[in-house]
C-alpha cells in the first residue's frame, strides 16, 4: 500500500487546479468558436443544401412543440427567465460572500469554477442551437440571386410602369376591404386564420419559384405584452432557440401586418437574411388570394419605390404622376393617418426615445455580427428588385 504524503496531496491539488483552469478556459473559448466556425465552414452549396434538406428536419421538433401552445413560449421564458436569472445571480453572490466570510478559499474557488463551467456549457449549446436554427441560413443563396432580381440597365419607363402596377394593385385591393366608422380598413380575419393563410402564401411562393422553403407549418404567436413591446419599434421576432415566430398585435395594422406575419414565418422556415425574408413576404402577399394581404404587399412596393421613381423622373426631366392627389388614394391615406396616430402614441419623452434607440442599436449589431452589412438597412428590399420582378414575372419579358 502506497503512502500518500502531504506533499503529494499538494501536488495533486495544484495539478487538478491547473486542469480545471485549462478546461474552463477551453469551454469559454468554445462559445465564440461554436458561433463563428459553422458559418465559416458551411457556405455556398453546402449551406444551400443544409437550408433546403437538413434544416426542415432540425427545426421540425421545435415547430411541433411550440405549435401545441396558443401563447408565446418565447415571451414566457423571457419574463420568467429574467426573474429567475436575477434570483440566481443574487444567490450566487450570497454564496460567494458566505464562503469569503468563512475564509474557505478552496470551496469558494470550486463553487465559482462549477458555476462558470456550467454557464460556459450552456453558452456552447446555445451557440450551436442558434447556428443550426438560424445562423447557417444566412449563408444560403439569396432570393434576388435565385430569381435574378437585379436590374442595372432598366429605363425610366420600366420603373414608372412598375410603380403604376403597384399602385393599381394597392388601390384595387383596398377597394375590396371593409371599413370601420372612421373609414379605416382592417384585416379580414382573426389572428389564427391570418397565420394559417400566411403559411399557405409563403409555401405557394416558395414552391412556385423553387426557393427551398421549409414545409413545416409555423404557428406564429401573438405577444401579450405587445403594448410595451411597441416602444422598441419591433413588430416581430423570430426566436431561433424555440423556432417560434412572435408578432406584436397591439395594433393589427392592415398596411403592415400581413407582411410582418409572412416575414417572421419565412425566418422560421429557413431564410435568415432580412432582405430575403422581406422579399418573400412581399411576394407572398401580392400573390395571395386575400385582398388584405395584396393591399399590404402592393402598398409596401409602392411606398418604397415612389421616391426612386420620382428621382429618376427628375433626372430624365419628365413629369411624375401625382398619385397622392387621386381620389382612389384617399382611403389609403386614411389608413396611413390612422397608423401614424398610433405610432405617435409612443412618443412620450426621452425614455421612450432611449428604448427605441437602444433596440435599434442592438438589432443593428446583431445583424452585422451575422454578416449582414448595413444592419437594419437590410430590411429594405432594393427597389430594382421590384422592377425586375415586374418585368420578368408579371410583364413576362423574354
Amino acid at each position: 500500500m502506497k503512502l500518500i504524503t502531504k506533499q503529494s496531496k499538494v501536488k495533486y491539488g495544484i495539478w487538478r487546479a491547473v486542469g480545471r483552469t485549462i478546461l474552463l478556459m477551453l469551454l469559454i473559448v468554445l462559445i465564440p468558436v461554436s458561433y463563428v466556425l459553422p458559418q465559416i465552414l458551411i457556405r455556398g452549396e453546402a449551406a444551400e443544401f443544409y437550408s433546403r434538406n437538413v434544416f426542415p428536419w432540425v427545426s421540425m421538433l421545435a415547430a411541433a412543440v411550440n405549435g401545441m401552445f396558443l401563447f408565446s413560449l418565447t415571451e414566457m421564458f423571457v419574463v420568467v427567465g429574467s426573474v429567475t436569472l436575477a434570483v440566481l445571480i443574487v444567490m450566487f453572490l450570497i454564496k460567494c460572500i458566505k464562503l469569503m466570510c468563512t475564509r474557505d478559499t478552496r470551496s469558494l474557488i470550486h463553487y465559482v469554477y462549477v458555476v462558470l463551467r456550467n454557464v460556459a456549457i450552456i453558452g456552447i449549446a446555445a451557440a450551436l442551437c442558434f447556428e443550426l436554427m438560424h445562423g447557417l441560413n444566412y449563408n444560403r443563396m439569396s432570393v434576388r440571386k435565385s430569381m435574378t432580381l437585379y436590374s442595372d440597365t432598366r429605363p425610366y419607363e420600366d420603373y414608372a410602369e412598375t410603380l403604376l402596377w403597384a399602385y393599381s394593385g394597392m388601390v384595387n385591393a383596398r377597394s375590396s376591404l371593409g371599413e370601420d366608422y372612421y373609414g379605416v380598413a382592417h384585416m379580414n380575419t382573426a389572428f389564427e386564420v391570418t397565420v394559417y393563410d400566411a403559411n399557405v402564401a409563403v409555401s405557394s411562393v416558395g414552391q412556385h419559384f423553387d426557393l427551398g422553403i421549409s414545409p413545416n407549418y409555423i404557428r406564429a404567436k401573438a405577444v401579450w405584452l405587445s403594448r410595451l413591446w411597441g416602444y422598441t419599434d419591433i413588430v416581430g421576432v423570430y426566436d431561433p432557440f424555440l423556432g417560434e415566430s412572435n408578432i406584436n398585435t397591439d395594433y393589427i395594422d392592415v398596411l403592415h401586418f400581413p407582411v410582418t406575419v409572412c416575414h417572421e414565418i419565412t425566418h422560421a422556415r429557413g431564410y435568415a437574411s432580412e432582405t430575403d425574408a422581406n422579399t418573400i413576404a412581399i411576394l407572398s402577399c401580392i400573390n395571395s388570394p386575400r385582398a388584405d394581404f395584396r393591399y399590404a404587399g402592393y402598398y409596401y412596393i409602392f411606398m418604397h419605390l415612389w421616391n426612386t421613381v420620382n428621382d429618376y423622373a427628375d433626372y430624365e426631366g419628365v413629369a411624375m404622376t401625382d398619385y397622392f392627389s387621386r381620389s382612389d388614394f384617399k382611403p389609403v391615406m386614411r389608413d396611413i393617418n390612422a397608423y401614424n396616430e398610433y405610432r405617435e402614441s409612443f412618443n412620450t419623452g426621452p425614455i421612450a426615445d432611449l428604448i427605441s434607440r437602444f433596440s435599434e442599436d442592438v438589432n443593428n449589431a446583431f445583424l452585422e455580427s451575422n454578416g449582414q452589412e448595413g444592419g437594419t438597412d437590410t430590411y429594405v428590399v432594393p427597389q430594382d428588385a421590384y422592377v425586375e420582378y415586374y418585368c420578368r414575372y408579371v410583364r413576362a419579358d423574354a
